[in-house]
């Protein structure tokens, strides 16, 4: 069994624990936050020993019974956060986005190899069940040639200029928040590397970009239009669109369903989450630990280098 500690108590991290303390392969034992206090009142939540509850990020990664550190901090902290926990030793699964740019995975990737540390970045998206079967029918040519994947992610957020979202120091933007989704998974079907790709984003008041638009073109004839945005609510769905049909992923980035659509009629696949679909992600990571591996065949270092120079291209 896997045993993990969390770095960051909030929202995405309570999901995360409860999953794990559901899972028989994993347990959740320890909890970092900058504040002692807060990281006693979330492990009061999932029953963490108080112990096993700290005020200080460098007491988890030397916490000798922990295995494996998944990082649920804001995104301008996920760098610092992961070579500490990789240089102690501690295998990491990190949110997404993995860093705030290419030049910064690059480095915690470069510690990862030299400590030889498992490291994952935890973009739930790609290993839900829903999302594997969408691929295996894509591959199977079930719509004929995929020519075009529309996806948007999109949310309508109060602009408040101290918040996460609306704040530059704090990795604020549609694109890092929403629109990563958007490029990480049409890397997934279409592959790391477009021949072309073009990008406008419009930056507001604030000075971070409220919504991103994408167009990417890639070897085999397939574009990808993506659009995100944190002041727009969109319906989140993405379209395959093949020469002998389509698929339909309603709310493709929480994914339980999917409608395919050929020669006028429609079948739906429905795959149900176990828990709450962060199952699937810790699964993957645990599965690695267990067989040695280093990186995730579904979610490798290289993609999450590819994904991450693509954000750094739409940004200039």
């Amino acid at each position: 069994m896997i045993k993990w500690g969390i770095i960051g108590p909030g929202n995405i991290a309570a999901k995360f624990a409860e999953a794990v303390k559901q899972m028989e392969e994993a347990d959740l034992i320890a909890v970092a936050s900058r504040s002692k206090e807060r990281a006693e009142v979330f492990g009061k939540v999932y029953g963490l020993e108080e112990s096993k509850c700290y005020g200080d990020y460098r007491e988890i990664v030397q916490d000798d019974k922990v295995d494996a550190i998944y990082i649920a901090l804001p995104h301008p902290f996920h760098k610092e956060a992961a070579l500490l926990s990789i240089h102690h030793g501690k295998a990491v699964l990190c949110e997404k986005p993995v860093t705030m740019n290419e030049a910064e995975v690059v480095e915690v990737v470069g510690a990862a190899r030299e400590k030889k540390v498992f490291f994952m970045e935890a973009m739930k998206t790609r290993f839900l069940p829903v999302s594997r079967k969408i691929k295996e029918l894509i591959n199977d040519g079930t719509i004929g040639d995929v020519r075009l994947l529309q996806a948007d992610f999109g949310f309508n957020a109060p602009v408040d200029p101290a918040g996460r979202l609306f704040n530059k120091e704090l990795g604020g933007g549609a694109l890092l928040d929403v629109g990563i989704y958007n490029l990480s998974y049409s890397s997934y079907y279409f592959g790391n590397k477009p021949v072309s790709m073009k990008s406008e984003l419009y930056y507001g008041t604030t000075g971070v970009d409220e919504s991103s638009s994408i167009l990417l073109a890639y070897e085999n004839g397939e574009h990808a239009q993506l659009y995100s945005s944190i002041t727009l609510n969109t319906r989140r769905e993405a379209n395959f669109l093949g020469t002998e049909g389509r698929i339909c992923v309603p709310i493709y980035s929480n994914a339980e369903q999917a409608f395919i659509h050929v020669k006028g009629e429609e079948r739906k696949i429905h795959i149900p989450f176990e828990i709450n679909g962060f199952e699937y992600q810790i699964r993957e990571a645990v599965q690695c630990l267990q067989e040695g591996k280093l990186e995730s065949e579904l979610m490798s270092w290289d993609d999450s280098i590819e994904v991450m120079r693509l954000v750094d291209r739409a940004q200039k």
